[in-house]
């Protein structure tokens, strides 16, 4: 009869052994880490595209209602540096399910808006909004709306302060990573002395009449209405955009142009889709950038939304001669077929 302690010895695992299992363990994981990766990337891009979905359903919600398209921005007039203009986000929140939010603020253009628009022209201005603490409550809460889900970067967009100040601005306002399409060359608010206008879909009320579908000559199926602008792109600061407007008038030309102004709201074709690279003037981040791997997402006039890849046919000079220039312009004459 066997006595306790006279079997078998057990055998535990050797060193090496314990090693080898680890290393396949190491193996797996790092198999399956990308895997995981990409499809959190894949629900995050898809999160992104219902939100430009959204966006497109708005568009066209506000020109059935209004006859027009919302326009990039407004304006009020003042001191560049202490003035702010809501911009088209404001517009279109009605149609986005967000109208408790815009009766809160209770927006208007200020002093100088257009005959032509025909909008509210009582309520409060955005730099006074902002400095009232109640409406800067709001302006300082997070809509998901206005959000990749890729990007990462501050709530806040403490790049682009309301007021301006002369760059010493201090209050910042929620970020939004989508801007509309104003111009194929560089950001343009319309100049009657030049008689030079934006080719995008997006103008400001000041100079420039409303825009309609039927102004979109090239075809709803073949422009460009809205993008993507991410904060930061490969440890570079893109910037993004702010979801109410935007201080001072600034275009797309001269020093000032990727400090203040419009390209807080809007977004212009002269630098590719995820330029990292505008010189000493900053000037890539007038454009559209994503933390997609290999391009942007956008809204076309239709309500459709593509992801356009940052390789898609593209010269960067004055004239329109390129696949992404013919989809940024409204009236160009060119039909752009697959892209």
């Amino acid at each position: 009869m066997p006595t306790f302690g006279s079997g078998r010895r057990l055998r535990g695992f050797t060193l090496v052994e314990l090693l080898v299992v680890i290393a396949i363990i190491g193996v797996l994981i790092a198999l399956l880490l990308p895997a995981v990766q990409q499809a959190r990337e894949a629900a995050r891009r898809m999160q992104c595209t219902n939100n430009l979905k959204q966006m497109g359903l708005a568009i066209h919600n506000f020109h059935d209602t209004y006859g027009k398209m919302a326009p990039m921005s407004t304006e009020d007039w003042g001191d560049e540096n202490i003035h702010g203009n809501w911009g088209w986000g404001v517009l279109l929140m009605p149609f986005l399910e967000l109208s408790n939010t815009v009766e809160a603020l209770d927006p208007t253009a200020g002093n100088n808006w257009n005959k032509n628009w025909g909008y509210k022209t009582s309520g409060n201005r955005l730099h006074d909004a902002v400095n009232n603490s109640t409406l800067l409550g709001v302006l300082q809460t997070p809509v998901s709306a206005f959000m990749c889900p890729s990007t990462a970067g501050p709530e806040l967009n403490d790049l682009k302060p309301i007021p301006y100040d002369s760059g010493n601005g201090t209050k910042y306002l929620a970020r939004a990573d989508y801007v509309v399409v104003n111009d194929a060359d560089t950001i343009n608010r319309g100049d009657v002395a030049s008689n030079t206008w934006p080719d995008g879909s997006w103008v400001w009320t000041r100079y420039t009449p409303p825009l309609t579908f039927a102004s979109i000559s090239d075809g709803l199926s073949n422009t460009l209405f809205m993008g993507e602008r991410c904060y930061q792109l490969g440890g570079e600061k893109i910037g993004s955009g702010v979801v109410w407007g935007h201080a001072g008038n600034e275009t797309g030309g001269g020093s000032a142009a990727a400090q203040t102004g419009f390209f807080y709201v809007a977004g212009a074709g002269y630098y590719p889709i995820n330029s990292t690279n505008g010189g000493s003037s900053n000037g890539h981040r007038q454009g559209f950038a994503s933390n997609h791997p290999g391009g942007a997402n956008f809204v076309l006039g239709d309500g459709s939304v593509r992801f356009i890849p940052e390789t898609i046919d593209h010269n960067t000079d004055d004239a329109p001669n390129s696949t992404f220039e013919y989809l940024l312009q409204r009236d160009d004459g060119q039909v752009v077929g697959s892209f």
